[in-house]
């Protein structure tokens, strides 16, 4: 795979990534030097790197306490998909609506290659592919749907979302499969063009995400 541009860009989607897939868990401290070592790059990077995902809210960063992973709390998850439910809900209802024959060949096309993927990772600890293509997934409907403000609102989500993904999929290690069923019936509403199962499939899946979340997050006050 070719880097990016820049080493502050690779850093970044590095490190993205590593949150993305549970490598670096919610509450866990990073340091630049132990980073910069693990990425073979210079401090720089890393800490341009960790700003950007400072002001996503990937990372925490505390003055004369350092830098961790996003700690995110009940309270916070459950805002956080309650809202999503209806977004996701939404996206998937009007993608199956509006998708173009062409977009729908490609997204089919998407999903087998998800498929097969799946099927040769499924059973690894480290599931970084699978979580970028669930996040490609999404990203896909949400662009089949062609509604920009319904786009901006979930793009605002997905930080907080991906936090909670990685503990989920690192907790429970059968959620991804149960994920990839999920996604299944959504994708198969979609391409059917059934707007009524679509939505009521991505609403579920965000329910089911929700429900696992709770048990999966743990307040400083459990």
């Amino acid at each position: 795979m070719n880097k990016p541009k820049t080493m502050t860009e690779y850093a970044y989607e590095e490190l993205k990534n590593n949150i993305l897939a549970g490598v670096y868990k919610p509450g866990d401290k990073l340091t630049e030097v132990a980073l910069a070592n693990e990425l073979n790059v210079s401090r720089t990077p890393i800490r341009d790197a960790l700003q950007r995902l400072g002001a996503e809210g990937l990372v925490t960063i505390t003055p004369h306490k350092g830098i961790m992973v996003t700690k995110l709390t009940k309270k916070d998850v459950q805002d956080y998909y309650q809202v999503r439910k209806m977004l996701e809900g939404l996206a998937a209802k009007l993608a199956a609506e509006n998708a173009t024959e062409t977009e729908l060949a490609l997204f089919r096309e998407f999903f087998e290659g998800l498929e097969e993927l799946f099927e040769r990772e499924k059973g690894l600890d480290n599931y970084k592919d699978i979580a970028k293509k669930n996040v490609e997934f999404h990203r896909l409907i949400c662009q089949m749907a062609k509604n920009d403000v319904l786009a901006k609102m979930l793009e605002n989500l997905a930080s907080p979302i991906t936090v909670v993904r990685s503990t989920n999929w690192s907790t429970f290690k059968d959620r991804k499969n149960i994920t990839m069923e999920e996604h299944r019936k959504i994708a198969y509403a979609i391409l059917a063009k059934d707007s009524k199962l679509a939505q009521e499939a991505a609403e579920e899946h965000i329910q089911q995400a929700l429900e696992t979340s709770m048990l999966a997050v743990q307040d400083e006050d459990d």
